[in-house]
């Protein structure tokens, strides 16, 4: 397991600016959060957004795993756990990455339902996304992906950004799923549950493969790389799994009854 390069220099202007925009852009989604459980009645959007707050204090378990430093010299720090320093901007951090596109989209989702094809256009672009602001943050000196890891671009490893996608897209569709079903005002409080344990199901359930390989001791560059492609297509079958809570009845397949079984089973033994 490699060791973390903790003197790694820090950009302290860039962090000042992280620092200023993330929590002005969670500011102005949080109002907008409040404008919209106003308008609705429902305490819904703003606890999304608490929810997505409240739930970034799971980074350090992602860092630990896919070999994160968030820069420590000068760093301003908002807690510390496997010795590692938790940037103060982690947490707005998530709110506009992660839990911006949940609050936009859940309503229309809960409303009007899914498709298989809406829901992997939308992963495909907050790949992009993704992999656009953390290529940005590393090259500005905030953090980087130290050790092993297959398909770097510019310092990124391109896998991450399909298990970001998966975990991103899915907490969207769990969220207008609880807003679907849920028939208590309190019941939106599994926000607060559902937000890490997508993270968890996504980043660390699909991405073990690949965790595993880079945290092994010498492992070859063609292991790193397979068990890259392992992990995105974990990633795209958990996020398929999840849409199964929203997409159109037509889309899935038919299940079957006691009666259909049997019929199989007696038209293999002929």
């Amino acid at each position: 397991m490699p060791t973390p390069p903790f003197d790694a220099p820090l950009n302290l202007a860039m962090q000042t600016v992280a620092t200023i925009v993330l929590w002005a852009l969670t500011a102005v989604l949080l109002a907008y959060a409040v404008r919209q459980s106003v308008r609705d009645r429902s305490a819904f959007p703003v606890v999304l957004v608490l929810a997505v707050a409240v739930g970034s204090i799971i980074e350090p378990l992602y860092d630990i795993s896919y070999h994160l430093l968030w820069h420590i010299p000068g760093q301003w720090t908002l807690f510390t756990s496997f010795d590692l320093p938790q940037p103060v901007w982690v947490m707005p951090a998530y709110v506009v990455v992660f839990g911006a596109p949940a609050l936009f989209l859940y309503k229309a989702f809960a409303e009007k339902g899914t498709t298989l094809s809406t829901v992997f256009k939308f992963a495909g672009f907050t790949a992009f996304t993704t992999a656009v602001f953390e290529i940005t943050a590393i090259n500005l000196d905030l953090y980087q992906y130290y050790g092993e890891h297959p398909m770097r671009f510019l310092g990124y490893p391109m896998w991450i950004a399909f298990m970001e996608a998966a975990q991103i897209t899915g907490f969207a569709i769990l969220a207008a799923a609880l807003e679907r079903r849920s028939t208590r005002e309190w019941h939106c409080l599994a926000l607060f549950v559902i937000f890490p344990a997508n993270f968890a199901f996504d980043t660390l359930g699909a991405g073990f493969p690949t965790i595993i390989t880079i945290n092994a001791t010498d492992p070859s560059t063609l292991l790193i790389w397979v068990t890259g492609f392992i992990s995105i297509a974990f990633a795209a079958t958990a996020l398929w799994w999840t849409s199964q809570l929203l997409v159109a009845p037509q889309q899935r397949l038919p299940m079957k009854t006691p009666v259909d079984a049997a019929q199989t089973q007696a038209e293999a033994v002929s």
